[in-house]
């Protein structure tokens, strides 16, 4: 069966490992086919599901769309995060599942750049931005060497036209800027009114 393989981010005939066919009720529209595929590219498995639906062509009961539940390819985008980063961040995402492996990079140091200015500090130097979140305690020395690191990757995609980015950089590159955002604007700010309510 022609599958996509979020791990190689191509579709590609997958080997069928096995089946599992599931009935919540009595009714067959409940029905769930569970099915194990092998990647020929990276032998990793791949996990799906079928749910019974109502075929509009033949006219009858078939097996639907097939979801992938494992590896899960969604990525998970934190509702606290601001709208405008949250924007960007989906715009990354896109690039990167269009397989513009360069471009993920450089919206991600986009939106590192856009995570500085919402956070009051706006020097035209992303390096000395980013020095200055730390500084102000908006960062810690981990999430200011990531940041960092995706600053430089960043340059170097906008402007070395012989630079090349694989799959997993990409993803690594744009599971790092969300890791930033996430932890500052959901565990340091809760971790900040939590210390607040504690000193009272």
């Amino acid at each position: 069966m022609l599958i996509e393989c979020t791990n190689c981010n191509i579709h590609l005939e997958a080997e069928t490992i096995g089946e599992f066919l599931s009935a919540y009720s009595d009714d067959p529209i409940d029905s769930a086919k569970y099915s194990l595929f092998k990647c020929p590219k990276c032998f990793n498995p791949i996990l799906t599901e079928q749910t019974m639906d109502f075929d509009n062509v033949d006219y009858q009961l078939a097996f639907g769309n097939i979801k992938i539940l494992y590896p899960n390819s969604e990525f998970h985008l934190n509702p606290i995060i601001p709208e405008k980063l949250r924007d960007s961040l989906k715009e990354s995402i896109k690039c990167f599942r269009a397989n513009s492996y360069t471009a993920t990079a450089i919206m991600c140091r986009r939106t590192i750049e856009g995570f500085c200015f919402l956070k009051g500090v706006k020097d035209k130097n992303l390096a000395k931005s980013i020095e200055k979140l730390k500084t102000n305690g908006i960062i810690n020395e981990q999430l200011y060497e990531w940041a960092n690191e995706l600053r430089l990757v960043g340059n170097e995609a906008a402007h070395n036209i012989e630079i090349e980015f694989s799959v997993v950089d990409s993803r690594d590159i744009l599971d790092f800027t969300i890791a930033i955002l996430d932890f500052t604007y959901s565990f340091k700010d809760k971790f900040d009114r939590f210390k607040e309510r504690q000193s009272k």
